[in-house]
Protein backbone atom coordinates (compact mmCIF):
# COMPACT_ATOMS: atom_id res chain seq x y z
CA UNK A 1 0.00 0.00 0.00
CA UNK A 2 1.00 3.85 -0.80
CA UNK A 3 -0.11 6.63 0.28
CA UNK A 4 0.69 10.32 -1.26
CA UNK A 5 2.14 13.00 1.09
CA UNK A 6 -0.51 15.27 -0.33
CA UNK A 7 -3.04 13.58 1.60
CA UNK A 8 -1.12 13.90 5.03
CA UNK A 9 -2.43 15.81 7.30
CA UNK A 10 0.45 16.75 10.01
CA UNK A 11 -0.58 17.34 13.66
CA UNK A 12 3.15 17.92 14.86
CA UNK A 13 6.52 17.46 13.67
CA UNK A 14 9.53 16.36 15.76
CA UNK A 15 12.90 14.51 15.90
CA UNK A 16 12.90 11.06 17.10
CA UNK A 17 14.98 9.75 19.23
CA UNK A 18 17.39 8.42 16.54
CA UNK A 19 17.86 11.44 14.68
CA UNK A 20 15.26 11.00 11.97
CA UNK A 21 12.85 14.07 11.30
CA UNK A 22 9.08 12.53 12.09
CA UNK A 23 5.41 13.98 12.50
CA UNK A 24 2.41 12.72 13.83
CA UNK A 25 0.03 12.83 11.57
CA UNK A 26 -3.88 11.71 10.66
CA UNK A 27 -4.34 8.05 9.67
CA UNK A 28 -5.09 7.91 6.12
CA UNK A 29 -8.06 5.51 5.47
CA UNK A 30 -7.28 1.88 5.40
CA UNK A 31 -3.91 2.01 7.31
CA UNK A 32 -3.47 0.88 11.02
CA UNK A 33 -6.55 0.67 13.20
CA UNK A 34 -6.25 4.49 15.06
CA UNK A 35 -6.57 7.67 14.26
CA UNK A 36 -3.43 8.78 14.18
CA UNK A 37 0.21 7.47 12.63
CA UNK A 38 3.53 8.40 12.34
CA UNK A 39 5.41 9.79 9.20
CA UNK A 40 8.75 8.95 8.91
CA UNK A 41 11.04 10.15 6.62
CA UNK A 42 14.18 8.34 5.12
CA UNK A 43 17.10 9.32 6.05
CA UNK A 44 18.52 8.11 2.28
CA UNK A 45 15.43 7.10 0.34
CA UNK A 46 17.71 5.03 -2.31
CA UNK A 47 16.44 2.08 -3.75
CA UNK A 48 17.54 -0.73 -1.60
CA UNK A 49 16.03 1.37 1.81
CA UNK A 50 12.58 1.66 0.09
CA UNK A 51 12.46 -2.35 -1.34
CA UNK A 52 13.67 -3.22 2.24
CA UNK A 53 10.75 -1.33 3.81
CA UNK A 54 8.30 -2.87 0.88
CA UNK A 55 9.22 -5.82 1.87
CA UNK A 56 8.73 -5.35 5.57
CA UNK A 57 5.45 -4.73 4.92
CA UNK A 58 4.41 -7.47 2.59
CA UNK A 59 5.69 -9.70 5.78
CA UNK A 60 3.22 -8.18 7.61
CA UNK A 61 0.13 -8.57 5.73
CA UNK A 62 0.67 -11.87 5.21
CA UNK A 63 0.96 -13.10 8.71
CA UNK A 64 -2.16 -14.74 10.92
CA UNK A 65 -4.41 -11.84 12.53
CA UNK A 66 -2.61 -13.32 16.09
CA UNK A 67 0.63 -12.41 15.19
CA UNK A 68 0.07 -9.40 13.30
CA UNK A 69 -1.26 -8.09 16.61
CA UNK A 70 1.26 -9.60 18.71
CA UNK A 71 3.69 -7.72 15.85
CA UNK A 72 2.20 -4.24 16.20
CA UNK A 73 2.27 -4.95 19.82
CA UNK A 74 6.06 -5.02 19.95
CA UNK A 75 7.21 -2.95 17.30
CA UNK A 76 6.64 0.31 15.06
CA UNK A 77 6.35 -1.85 11.97
CA UNK A 78 6.44 -0.30 8.50
CA UNK A 79 2.20 0.17 7.70
CA UNK A 80 2.67 1.77 3.96
CA UNK A 81 5.28 3.78 1.83
CA UNK A 82 4.72 7.57 1.41
CA UNK A 83 5.42 9.06 -1.82
CA UNK A 84 5.89 12.68 -3.76
CA UNK A 85 5.52 12.72 -6.67
CA UNK A 86 6.12 9.39 -7.72
CA UNK A 87 9.18 8.98 -5.60
CA UNK A 88 9.08 7.07 -2.12
CA UNK A 89 10.16 9.57 0.62
CA UNK A 90 9.20 7.82 4.41
CA UNK A 91 6.43 4.95 5.95
CA UNK A 92 3.42 5.05 8.10
CA UNK A 93 3.81 3.26 11.37
CA UNK A 94 1.61 3.28 14.32
CA UNK A 95 2.34 5.94 17.15
CA UNK A 96 3.81 5.42 20.29
CA UNK A 97 1.72 4.15 22.79
CA UNK A 98 0.82 6.78 26.11
CA UNK A 99 2.41 4.41 28.14
CA UNK A 100 6.08 4.77 26.13
CA UNK A 101 6.41 8.56 26.39
CA UNK A 102 7.53 11.01 29.35
CA UNK A 103 6.67 14.77 29.68
CA UNK A 104 9.77 16.60 30.67
CA UNK A 105 10.29 19.98 31.14
CA UNK A 106 13.41 21.24 29.13
CA UNK A 107 14.76 25.03 29.82
CA UNK A 108 14.07 25.85 26.07
CA UNK A 109 10.92 24.11 25.03
CA UNK A 110 8.84 24.00 28.03
CA UNK A 111 7.40 20.99 28.58
CA UNK A 112 7.43 18.11 26.20
CA UNK A 113 6.64 14.92 25.54
CA UNK A 114 9.41 12.63 24.17
CA UNK A 115 9.67 8.61 24.31
CA UNK A 116 11.28 7.03 26.93
CA UNK A 117 13.79 5.31 25.39
CA UNK A 118 16.00 2.80 27.15
CA UNK A 119 18.82 5.53 27.87
CA UNK A 120 16.10 6.91 30.58
CA UNK A 121 16.43 2.89 31.94
CA UNK A 122 20.80 2.89 32.06
CA UNK A 123 20.80 6.48 33.22
CA UNK A 124 18.71 6.68 36.61
CA UNK A 125 20.19 10.07 37.50
CA UNK A 126 19.34 11.70 34.26
CA UNK A 127 15.87 10.62 34.56
CA UNK A 128 15.94 11.73 38.37
CA UNK A 129 17.37 15.17 37.10
CA UNK A 130 14.65 16.20 34.46
CA UNK A 131 12.10 15.03 36.64
CA UNK A 132 11.25 12.02 34.93
CA UNK A 133 8.15 10.05 36.35
CA UNK A 134 9.65 6.82 35.97
CA UNK A 135 12.96 6.35 37.37
CA UNK A 136 14.41 2.30 37.88
CA UNK A 137 17.62 2.50 40.23
CA UNK A 138 20.55 0.70 38.92
CA UNK A 139 20.48 -2.04 42.17
CA UNK A 140 16.56 -2.49 41.40
CA UNK A 141 18.46 -5.90 39.14
CA UNK A 142 14.82 -7.58 39.32
CA UNK A 143 13.37 -5.15 37.29
CA UNK A 144 15.96 -4.61 34.80
CA UNK A 145 15.79 -8.28 34.33
CA UNK A 146 12.26 -8.35 33.56
CA UNK A 147 12.70 -5.42 31.05
CA UNK A 148 15.62 -7.67 29.35
CA UNK A 149 13.00 -10.35 29.14
CA UNK A 150 10.68 -8.62 27.27
CA UNK A 151 13.08 -7.03 24.66
CA UNK A 152 14.61 -10.82 24.28
CA UNK A 153 10.91 -11.71 23.58
CA UNK A 154 10.47 -9.33 20.54
CA UNK A 155 13.73 -10.45 18.94
CA UNK A 156 12.66 -13.47 19.21
CA UNK A 157 9.34 -13.27 17.95
CA UNK A 158 10.83 -11.82 14.71
CA UNK A 159 14.14 -13.99 14.53
CA UNK A 160 12.07 -17.08 14.80
CA UNK A 161 9.79 -16.01 11.55
CA UNK A 162 13.41 -15.35 9.86
CA UNK A 163 13.71 -11.25 9.81
CA UNK A 164 17.04 -9.76 11.24
CA UNK A 165 16.25 -6.59 13.12
CA UNK A 166 19.55 -4.98 12.73
CA UNK A 167 20.01 -1.97 14.07
CA UNK A 168 19.53 -2.90 18.07
CA UNK A 169 20.36 -0.22 20.24
CA UNK A 170 19.19 1.56 23.15
CA UNK A 171 17.52 4.54 20.97
CA UNK A 172 15.19 1.63 19.55
CA UNK A 173 13.63 0.61 23.01
CA UNK A 174 11.40 2.23 24.54
CA UNK A 175 9.74 1.29 27.72
CA UNK A 176 6.83 1.21 30.27
CA UNK A 177 6.44 0.86 34.02
CA UNK A 178 2.52 0.18 33.80
CA UNK A 179 2.95 -2.95 32.91
CA UNK A 180 6.38 -3.93 32.40
CA UNK A 181 6.59 -3.65 28.62
CA UNK A 182 8.23 -2.48 25.77
CA UNK A 183 8.37 -1.68 22.20
CA UNK A 184 11.03 -1.33 19.70
CA UNK A 185 10.75 1.63 16.84
CA UNK A 186 13.60 1.95 14.01
CA UNK A 187 12.80 -0.74 11.75
CA UNK A 188 13.70 -0.06 8.75
CA UNK A 189 17.27 -1.53 9.00
CA UNK A 190 14.81 -4.56 9.89
CA UNK A 191 15.57 -7.46 7.27
CA UNK A 192 13.16 -10.02 5.82
CA UNK A 193 14.71 -13.61 5.02
CA UNK A 194 15.30 -14.01 1.41
CA UNK A 195 15.63 -10.26 0.64
CA UNK A 196 18.66 -9.19 -0.68
CA UNK A 197 18.62 -5.92 -1.57
CA UNK A 198 21.46 -3.45 -1.17
CA UNK A 199 20.37 -1.90 2.85
CA UNK A 200 22.39 0.47 5.16
CA UNK A 201 25.05 -1.29 7.74
CA UNK A 202 24.48 0.72 11.31
CA UNK A 203 25.15 0.07 14.65
CA UNK A 204 24.20 1.91 17.49
CA UNK A 205 27.29 3.60 19.80
CA UNK A 206 29.09 0.91 21.20
CA UNK A 207 27.02 -1.95 19.66
CA UNK A 208 29.44 -3.35 16.54
CA UNK A 209 29.98 -7.20 16.56
CA UNK A 210 33.48 -8.58 16.07
CA UNK A 211 33.09 -9.98 12.82
CA UNK A 212 31.34 -6.17 11.52
CA UNK A 213 34.56 -4.63 12.82
CA UNK A 214 36.41 -6.96 10.86
CA UNK A 215 34.93 -5.95 7.38
CA UNK A 216 31.55 -7.88 7.26
CA UNK A 217 29.08 -5.62 5.73
CA UNK A 218 25.72 -7.91 6.39
CA UNK A 219 23.37 -7.85 9.48
CA UNK A 220 22.21 -11.40 10.00
CA UNK A 221 21.19 -13.60 13.34
CA UNK A 222 24.73 -13.44 14.83
CA UNK A 223 25.20 -10.02 14.77
CA UNK A 224 21.66 -9.36 16.73
CA UNK A 225 22.88 -11.79 19.25
CA UNK A 226 26.22 -9.76 19.82
CA UNK A 227 23.67 -6.68 20.10
CA UNK A 228 21.32 -8.44 22.49
CA UNK A 229 23.83 -9.01 24.81
CA UNK A 230 25.50 -5.77 24.41
CA UNK A 231 22.26 -3.93 25.20
CA UNK A 232 21.52 -6.60 28.34
CA UNK A 233 24.93 -5.88 29.62
CA UNK A 234 23.97 -1.98 29.67
CA UNK A 235 20.94 -2.27 31.47
CA UNK A 236 21.93 -5.18 34.04
CA UNK A 237 25.45 -3.88 34.55
CA UNK A 238 27.08 -1.38 37.02
CA UNK A 239 28.54 1.27 34.67
CA UNK A 240 28.59 1.56 30.46
CA UNK A 241 32.04 1.78 30.83
CA UNK A 242 33.83 -0.84 32.28
CA UNK A 243 37.78 -2.45 31.97
CA UNK A 244 36.00 -6.03 30.93
CA UNK A 245 33.05 -6.57 28.93
CA UNK A 246 32.39 -9.19 32.25
CA UNK A 247 33.28 -6.87 34.92
CA UNK A 248 30.32 -4.61 35.68
CA UNK A 249 28.19 -8.08 36.07
CA UNK A 250 30.13 -10.60 38.62
CA UNK A 251 28.11 -8.60 41.49
CA UNK A 252 24.96 -8.56 39.55
CA UNK A 253 23.70 -11.92 37.96
CA UNK A 254 24.91 -15.55 38.76
CA UNK A 255 27.07 -17.78 37.03
CA UNK A 256 24.76 -19.01 34.43
CA UNK A 257 24.18 -15.32 33.41
CA UNK A 258 28.35 -14.72 33.39
CA UNK A 259 28.65 -18.09 31.14
CA UNK A 260 25.87 -16.31 28.59
CA UNK A 261 27.37 -13.01 28.53
CA UNK A 262 30.81 -14.29 27.99
CA UNK A 263 29.34 -16.17 24.99
CA UNK A 264 27.06 -13.76 23.61
CA UNK A 265 29.73 -11.51 23.45
CA UNK A 266 32.57 -13.22 22.45
CA UNK A 267 34.09 -14.03 18.68
CA UNK A 268 32.21 -16.87 17.16
CA UNK A 269 28.71 -15.89 16.28
CA UNK A 270 27.26 -19.42 16.49
CA UNK A 271 28.37 -19.80 20.24
CA UNK A 272 25.93 -16.74 20.97
CA UNK A 273 22.80 -17.12 22.77
CA UNK A 274 19.94 -16.67 21.28
CA UNK A 275 17.01 -14.49 21.78
CA UNK A 276 14.80 -17.48 23.27
CA UNK A 277 17.77 -18.96 25.01
CA UNK A 278 17.98 -15.05 26.78
CA UNK A 279 14.22 -14.94 27.22
CA UNK A 280 13.81 -18.25 29.26
CA UNK A 281 16.85 -17.57 31.07
CA UNK A 282 15.71 -13.56 32.29
CA UNK A 283 12.15 -15.33 32.57
CA UNK A 284 13.45 -18.33 35.47
CA UNK A 285 15.33 -15.14 37.09
CA UNK A 286 12.27 -13.33 37.37
CA UNK A 287 10.25 -16.06 38.61
CA UNK A 288 12.79 -17.45 41.11
CA UNK A 289 13.49 -14.13 42.48
CA UNK A 290 9.91 -14.61 43.20
CA UNK A 291 10.66 -16.81 46.45
CA UNK A 292 13.36 -17.51 48.70
CA UNK A 293 16.42 -18.69 47.36
CA UNK A 294 16.93 -22.53 46.16
CA UNK A 295 19.87 -23.96 46.33
CA UNK A 296 20.61 -27.01 43.88
CA UNK A 297 24.17 -27.84 44.54
CA UNK A 298 26.70 -27.56 47.05
CA UNK A 299 29.68 -29.86 47.85
CA UNK A 300 33.84 -29.55 49.18
CA UNK A 301 36.00 -31.26 47.07
CA UNK A 302 38.24 -33.58 48.04
CA UNK A 303 35.51 -34.42 50.88
CA UNK A 304 39.15 -34.94 53.29
CA UNK A 305 41.92 -33.92 53.03
CA UNK A 306 45.48 -33.06 55.27
CA UNK A 307 45.24 -29.74 57.56
CA UNK A 308 46.17 -26.68 55.53
CA UNK A 309 45.64 -28.43 52.11
CA UNK A 310 43.76 -26.43 49.51
CA UNK A 311 40.49 -27.37 48.89
CA UNK A 312 37.43 -25.83 46.41
CA UNK A 313 33.86 -25.22 47.31
CA UNK A 314 31.37 -25.54 44.69
CA UNK A 315 27.57 -24.32 44.37
CA UNK A 316 24.57 -23.94 42.12
CA UNK A 317 22.01 -21.35 43.24
CA UNK A 318 19.14 -19.62 41.88
CA UNK A 319 17.40 -16.28 43.01
CA UNK A 320 19.92 -15.33 45.36
CA UNK A 321 21.21 -11.62 45.51
CA UNK A 322 23.19 -12.50 48.63
CA UNK A 323 25.67 -15.51 49.10
CA UNK A 324 27.63 -16.30 51.99
CA UNK A 325 29.67 -19.14 52.69
CA UNK A 326 30.99 -20.49 56.43
CA UNK A 327 33.60 -22.40 57.61
CA UNK A 328 34.09 -24.73 60.74
CA UNK A 329 36.21 -22.41 62.28
CA UNK A 330 34.19 -19.41 62.40
CA UNK A 331 35.61 -17.40 58.94
CA UNK A 332 32.64 -16.20 56.67
CA UNK A 333 33.26 -15.12 53.21
CA UNK A 334 31.09 -12.58 51.41
CA UNK A 335 30.86 -14.24 47.97
CA UNK A 336 29.70 -12.51 45.07
CA UNK A 337 26.31 -13.14 43.22
CA UNK A 338 28.21 -14.29 39.61
CA UNK A 339 30.75 -16.58 41.57
CA UNK A 340 30.28 -20.57 41.59
CA UNK A 341 33.42 -21.43 43.50
CA UNK A 342 35.44 -20.82 45.87
CA UNK A 343 39.12 -21.80 47.32
CA UNK A 344 40.31 -21.99 51.08
CA UNK A 345 42.63 -23.51 53.47
CA UNK A 346 41.40 -26.89 55.56
CA UNK A 347 42.29 -26.11 58.91
CA UNK A 348 40.01 -28.16 60.83
CA UNK A 349 37.26 -30.80 60.44
CA UNK A 350 33.65 -30.13 60.26
CA UNK A 351 30.55 -28.76 58.29
CA UNK A 352 31.19 -26.07 55.58
CA UNK A 353 27.36 -24.12 55.23
CA UNK A 354 26.09 -21.80 52.74
CA UNK A 355 23.73 -18.74 53.31
CA UNK A 356 21.57 -17.50 50.26
CA UNK A 357 19.17 -15.12 50.43
CA UNK A 358 16.87 -12.45 48.62
CA UNK A 359 13.98 -10.07 49.22
CA UNK A 360 11.91 -13.20 50.34
CA UNK A 361 13.63 -15.49 52.60
CA UNK A 362 17.01 -16.66 53.58
CA UNK A 363 18.00 -20.64 52.18
CA UNK A 364 20.82 -22.64 54.36
CA UNK A 365 22.50 -26.22 53.57
CA UNK A 366 25.76 -27.46 55.02
CA UNK A 367 28.07 -30.19 53.52
CA UNK A 368 28.81 -33.48 55.01
CA UNK A 369 31.73 -33.52 57.69
CA UNK A 370 34.85 -31.96 55.98
CA UNK A 371 37.51 -34.60 57.66
CA UNK A 372 40.87 -32.91 58.28
CA UNK A 373 44.02 -35.25 58.45
CA UNK A 374 47.09 -34.05 60.26
CA UNK A 375 50.23 -34.54 57.46
CA UNK A 376 52.42 -37.79 59.22
CA UNK A 377 55.72 -36.90 60.36
CA UNK A 378 58.46 -39.35 61.21
CA UNK A 379 58.82 -38.48 65.15
CA UNK A 380 61.87 -40.99 65.84
CA UNK A 381 63.98 -43.89 64.12
CA UNK A 382 64.25 -47.19 66.00
CA UNK A 383 68.26 -47.54 65.58
CA UNK A 384 68.60 -51.47 67.73
CA UNK A 385 71.15 -50.64 70.39
CA UNK A 386 74.55 -52.64 69.59
CA UNK A 387 76.45 -52.35 72.72
CA UNK A 388 80.11 -51.43 72.98
CA UNK A 389 81.08 -50.88 69.54
CA UNK A 390 84.59 -52.07 70.02
CA UNK A 391 83.65 -55.74 71.29
CA UNK A 392 82.56 -55.77 66.96
CA UNK A 393 85.80 -54.36 66.22
CA UNK A 394 88.05 -56.53 67.93
CA UNK A 395 91.44 -56.72 66.13
CA UNK A 396 91.23 -53.42 64.99
CA UNK A 397 93.62 -51.16 65.21
CA UNK A 398 92.23 -47.94 66.49
CA UNK A 399 95.00 -45.53 64.99
CA UNK A 400 94.25 -47.22 61.62
CA UNK A 401 90.79 -46.49 62.09
CA UNK A 402 91.39 -43.03 62.89
CA UNK A 403 92.68 -42.06 59.50
CA UNK A 404 89.87 -43.57 58.12
CA UNK A 405 86.86 -41.87 60.13
CA UNK A 406 86.88 -37.90 60.45
CA UNK A 407 85.41 -38.64 64.32
CA UNK A 408 88.86 -39.68 65.38
CA UNK A 409 90.11 -43.08 66.92
CA UNK A 410 87.51 -42.99 69.71
CA UNK A 411 84.64 -44.58 69.39
CA UNK A 412 82.51 -43.26 71.90
CA UNK A 413 80.70 -41.04 69.40
CA UNK A 414 79.27 -43.89 68.03
CA UNK A 415 78.31 -45.33 70.92
CA UNK A 416 76.44 -42.51 71.91
CA UNK A 417 74.57 -42.19 68.95
CA UNK A 418 73.51 -45.89 69.21
CA UNK A 419 72.15 -45.12 72.89
CA UNK A 420 70.42 -41.39 71.98
CA UNK A 421 66.92 -43.74 72.11
CA UNK A 422 66.23 -46.12 74.75
CA UNK A 423 65.01 -49.09 73.16
CA UNK A 424 64.42 -52.56 74.28
CA UNK A 425 67.68 -54.64 74.60
CA UNK A 426 68.61 -57.19 71.87
CA UNK A 427 69.58 -60.77 72.49
CA UNK A 428 73.24 -60.25 73.33
CA UNK A 429 75.26 -61.50 70.35
CA UNK A 430 77.20 -65.08 70.32
CA UNK A 431 80.85 -64.77 71.92
CA UNK A 432 83.19 -64.78 69.12
CA UNK A 433 86.81 -65.45 69.12
CA UNK A 434 89.48 -62.89 69.23
CA UNK A 435 92.36 -62.26 66.08
CA UNK A 436 95.40 -63.71 66.53
CA UNK A 437 97.04 -61.21 64.40
CA UNK A 438 100.41 -60.86 66.10
CA UNK A 439 103.41 -59.98 64.44
CA UNK A 440 100.90 -59.57 61.41
CA UNK A 441 101.52 -56.44 58.82
CA UNK A 442 98.56 -54.16 59.38
CA UNK A 443 98.90 -53.62 55.62
CA UNK A 444 98.31 -57.10 54.61
CA UNK A 445 94.73 -57.34 56.42
CA UNK A 446 91.52 -56.27 54.34
CA UNK A 447 90.54 -53.52 56.86
CA UNK A 448 87.68 -52.48 54.46
CA UNK A 449 86.25 -56.23 55.00
CA UNK A 450 86.69 -56.09 58.65
CA UNK A 451 84.97 -52.41 59.15
CA UNK A 452 82.00 -53.62 57.11
CA UNK A 453 81.30 -55.66 59.84
CA UNK A 454 79.43 -52.53 61.68
CA UNK A 455 76.89 -52.04 58.44
CA UNK A 456 76.21 -55.97 58.28
CA UNK A 457 75.23 -55.50 62.05
CA UNK A 458 73.12 -52.40 61.82
CA UNK A 459 71.37 -53.89 58.80
CA UNK A 460 70.90 -57.45 60.08
CA UNK A 461 70.25 -55.44 63.56
CA UNK A 462 67.00 -53.94 61.70
CA UNK A 463 65.82 -56.26 60.32
CA UNK A 464 65.40 -58.28 63.63
CA UNK A 465 63.82 -55.79 64.95
CA UNK A 466 60.80 -55.96 61.44
CA UNK A 467 60.93 -59.31 61.19
CA UNK A 468 61.54 -60.64 64.51
CA UNK A 469 63.42 -64.08 65.28
CA UNK A 470 63.80 -64.72 61.94
CA UNK A 471 66.18 -61.75 61.68
CA UNK A 472 68.01 -62.77 64.60
CA UNK A 473 68.64 -66.16 63.03
CA UNK A 474 70.01 -64.33 60.38
CA UNK A 475 72.39 -61.83 61.89
CA UNK A 476 73.95 -65.22 64.05
CA UNK A 477 74.75 -66.72 61.06
CA UNK A 478 75.98 -63.76 58.94
CA UNK A 479 78.08 -63.35 62.14
CA UNK A 480 79.53 -66.66 62.36
CA UNK A 481 80.48 -66.24 58.19
CA UNK A 482 82.09 -63.59 58.59
CA UNK A 483 84.51 -64.12 61.83
CA UNK A 484 85.04 -67.92 60.02
CA UNK A 485 86.18 -66.21 56.67
CA UNK A 486 88.11 -63.51 58.89
CA UNK A 487 89.56 -65.98 61.20
CA UNK A 488 91.05 -67.79 57.71
CA UNK A 489 92.07 -64.77 56.43
CA UNK A 490 94.22 -63.97 59.24
CA UNK A 491 95.67 -67.60 59.47
CA UNK A 492 96.68 -67.58 55.93
CA UNK A 493 98.71 -64.51 56.15
CA UNK A 494 100.29 -65.85 59.58
CA UNK A 495 101.22 -68.75 57.89
CA UNK A 496 102.75 -66.71 55.08
CA UNK A 497 104.33 -64.61 57.01
CA UNK A 498 106.13 -67.84 59.25
CA UNK A 499 107.48 -69.18 56.02
CA UNK A 500 108.84 -65.73 55.48
CA UNK A 501 110.66 -65.92 58.64
CA UNK A 502 111.37 -69.26 58.18
CA UNK A 503 112.91 -69.38 54.51
CA UNK A 504 115.15 -66.16 56.23
CA UNK A 505 117.07 -67.86 58.78
CA UNK A 506 117.52 -70.92 56.85
CA UNK A 507 119.52 -68.35 54.18
CA UNK A 508 121.58 -66.89 56.97
CA UNK A 509 122.42 -70.76 58.31
CA UNK A 510 123.67 -71.37 54.83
Amino acid sequence: MKVDIAELSVLRSFVAPDGNPSSEVKAPKGVGRGFRCLFREFDNAHGGAVANVQSLIDFRQKLPQAERATLDALFLWPLALVESEGHSVGYLTAVVKPRFEERVRTPHSGEVTVPRTLDWLNNPDHARAVGASVVVESHDIILRVAYCAQIARAIHFVHSRGVVFGDIGPLQVVTSDSPIDVMLVGTEFMRVGGFSGEQQRVHSVGMCPTECARGQTVHDVGTDRFKLAALFRRILGEAEESPAPLFSLGARIDNEGIGMFDRGLGTDPHARPSAFEWYSYLYSQTVSHSAPPVIEMFEVLPEHGLRYQSIEVTWRVRGHRRLSLESPWGEVHALGIGASRHRLTLKQSGQFRLVASNGHGTTERSTDIVYAFDPPAVRFVEVPELGDIATAMTGLDSTFLAEQVVQGPEFNWLDGNFGAVALPELPRLPELPQFDSVEVPLRQIDWEGLTSVVDHAMRTAEKEARYGNAGLLLLRRRAGVFFSRARSLVATVATAHLRVRTRRRSSRRH
